[in-house]
């Protein structure tokens, strides 16, 4: 399992809680994402990285929690990276990575079901007769 690597004052705990339940997300996944993309546009610096930002900013479409769906191999190993301690004491055993990468079970369960519920609304995919789920022909 992850670690706790810090405490916040309860009212920001509970203004995080509200703002992951907006969204439909659980607080951890919440908390993670926005680490992540802060961490990636400070590129473990001080300094604001205005080539990642812009890179953002210019993408095909407007950012989403979805786009993790689409990770590239290339990203995970940034990920794992920017994971892993450098200190032998503290290392992160492959479930622990998963975890901090990917989220528990229940959180990637979460993502899958959030992305077939909206292929399903699109018409692209469709429950089975006999369970699971399948592409349309649309």
């Amino acid at each position: 399992m992850g670690r706790s690597v810090a405490s916040l004052p309860d009212e920001y705990v509970d203004l995080l809680s509200n703002e992951a339940e907006e969204l439909g997300l659980s607080r951890s996944k919440y908390v993670r994402q926005r680490l992540e993309a802060g961490r990636l546009l400070f590129q473990s610096s001080d300094k604001l990285s205005t080539e990642t930002l812009n890179n953002v900013v210019h993408q095909d479409g407007p950012p989403t929690i979805d786009n993790e769906l689409e990770t590239p191999d290339s990203d995970i190993t940034d990920k794992l990276l920017a994971n892993l301690p450098t200190d032998e004491s503290q290392a992160l055993e492959q479930d622990e990575l998963q975890e901090v990468i990917f989220g528990t079970n229940e959180e990637q369960l979460e993502v899958i079901e959030t992305a077939l519920r909206e292929l399903n609304e699109r018409g692209q995919v469709e429950p089975a007769f006999d369970g699971g789920y399948v592409k349309t022909n649309e």
